[in-house]
């Protein structure tokens, strides 16, 4: 089965049911296959092939989803571009990918036009919008039929080139199929995400993340309706949870602080919600506590990651109700189909209770990074993923994440899981968000720093939170320092930027 198929199969069987709500805008099933096709004979038409690349630049529009099913009908791979990048990273992406067909939203036309002498494999601009020296969107839409167009491609074809964000290097090209989104389908819903096709799924997350495609692919899988934003404007998120009855929401935790913090909560209807699933980062006690208070669905934890394709831990839903499975702190065991594993520094299997890197094999993994062979296989050593995330087993084979590798803080000659520290400031009653970061110290090698935002109105001093952490977490975790910030550096997804954070204390 290919990707494509999805809509394909979904348009035949629910033609009339609601498959997408973009702002005023509603497409059946039918309505939006149509439209894929015609935009997927459009590029075919032009000259677009099987196997090019189609870049896109775009804020989340029901265009932009369009694009991911029409290339994946037309045997092109797309390549969504961080919106958030600055124009040495968006060129490096167009001409890294080698992409010879760009879409992009009319709000990016002076990106664009800035950038065009530098993008060496472009050769189609399409415009989603108005834009002088580009193709129209729609118009080209309208000059092609809706049939479904006829292309051979396997299931071992690249659909989707995921540039992760490069914060240790240049961003890497990661070369998903359609045969991983198939199957990744089939294991987050067997596993752990119990959804029907009388749910209606939110979608926040940019459409460049792999958070945002994967739990609204799950959803297309199973014929749901899938209500997608683009903003996160916190009451406009609450409004659309209440006027659509939104009944599952994926999120990455930073980004429901301005949500549950909002003034105005407390006039909405938020009942319909049954399910929050998260992944990316840790969920702060503090920050799930106060979740808890307000959404009446369980917050589920999960492990994934792009080159996972993505899912790789859930909890095991398949086994019992949700209170019989649960863990406090666990993300769950391996999805189906998926084969884990923890080593430690010298590669050996751990034990339960010892803290050691995730290795992951699976038809849902990456076939690897674009044109980066070394990368590739340092990465897929020994046929496993080697996620560099860190985690500890217990005797029931339940994950609990600790941190990623590089962000393991060495103080005192032990290691410091920063996670762990930032449940602990996360719970004081002043504290809005926190990142732990280490710092170098002649005498530790490194010093625990906390870096806090407080909540509107509230004050604390940098002692208080030392002594509240004491007793709470052993001598050498606990701060050595807090500092208070405005605001977090983060992705437009919502994660902390930790090594922005580190270099502000290395000059």
């Amino acid at each position: 089965m290919l990707l494509g198929d999805i809509l394909r199969q979904n348009a035949m069987k629910l033609p009339r049911k609601t498959a997408l709500v973009f702002k005023d805008t509603r497409l059946s099933y039918r309505e939006l296959n149509e439209r894929v096709n015609r935009l997927a004979n459009a590029l075919l038409a032009i000259g677009v092939k099987p196997g090019d690349r189609v870049a896109v630049l775009a804020d989340n529009c029901s265009q932009y989803l369009e694009v991911y099913f029409a290339t994946a009908k037309g045997g092109m791979v797309i390549v969504p571009i961080n919106s958030s990048l600055d124009a040495e990273g968006i060129t490096y992406i167009v001409n890294d990918s080698g992409a010879g067909t760009i879409v992009f939203g009319e709000n990016y036309l002076d990106t664009i036009s800035s950038l065009r002498p530098g993008l060496k494999s472009v050769k189609h601009y399409i415009a989603i919008g108005e834009a002088v020296g580009a193709e129209s969107y729609e118009k080209l839409l309208s000059g092609y039929p809706a049939d479904e167009p006829e292309v051979a491609i396997s299931e071992d074809d690249t659909v989707w080139l995921l540039y992760t964000s490069g914060t240790t290097g240049s961003p890497k090209g990661v070369m998903i199929n359609h045969k991983s989104q198939i199957v990744d389908s089939a294991n987050t819903i067997l596993t752990c995400f119990p959804i029907n096709r009388s749910d209606i799924h939110l979608v926040i997350l940019p459409l460049f993340h792999i958070g945002s495609l994967w739990h609204m692919r799950c959803h297309f899988y199973m014929g749901n309706t899938t209500v997608l934003m683009d903003a996160r404007d916190p009451g406009l998120v609450l409004e659309a949870i209440e006027r659509e009855k939104v009944t599952t929401m994926c999120f990455v935790p930073p980004m429901m602080v301005p949500i549950v913090t909002h003034p105005d909560i407390n006039r909405y209807d938020l009942s319909s919600i049954r399910i929050m699933i998260y992944s990316g980062a840790p969920l702060p006690e503090g920050l799930q506590q106060q979740m808890n208070r307000i959404f009446s669905g369980i917050i589920i934890q999960t492990f994934a990651l792009t080159e996972g394709g993505p899912a790789i831990i859930m909890p095991p839903l398949m086994e019992g109700p949700w209170q019989e499975v649960k863990r406090a702190g666990s993300c769950g065991k391996e999805v189906l189909n998926v084969e884990v594993r923890l080593v430690n520094d010298e590669g050996k299997d751990c034990v339960p209770g010892e803290v050691g890197e995730i290795l992951a094999r699976g038809d849902n993994i990456m076939k690897g990074y674009w044109n980066m062979p070394g990368a590739t296989a340092r990465t897929l050593e020994g046929g496993y993923l080697h996620t560099g995330d860190l985690a500890t087993r217990d005797e029931e084979g339940y994950y609990y994440i600790t941190g990623r590798k590089k962000d393991t803080i060495t103080s005192a000659g032990k290691p410091v899981y920063s996670p762990e520290v930032e449940n602990v400031v996360s719970l004081h009653p002043a504290v809005s968000e926190v990142a732990v970061i280490g710092v170098a110290d002649k005498e530790l090698g490194e010093r625990v720093v906390a870096i806090a935002v407080l909540k509107t109105g509230e004050k604390a001093t940098a002692g208080e939170i030392i002594n509240w952490c004491e007793g709470k977490l052993d001598d050498y975790k606990v701060p050595g320092s807090v500092d208070f910030v405005d605001r977090l550096p983060k992705t437009p997804s919502g994660k902390v930027l930790k090594n922005i954070l580190r270099g502000g204390y290395s000059k």
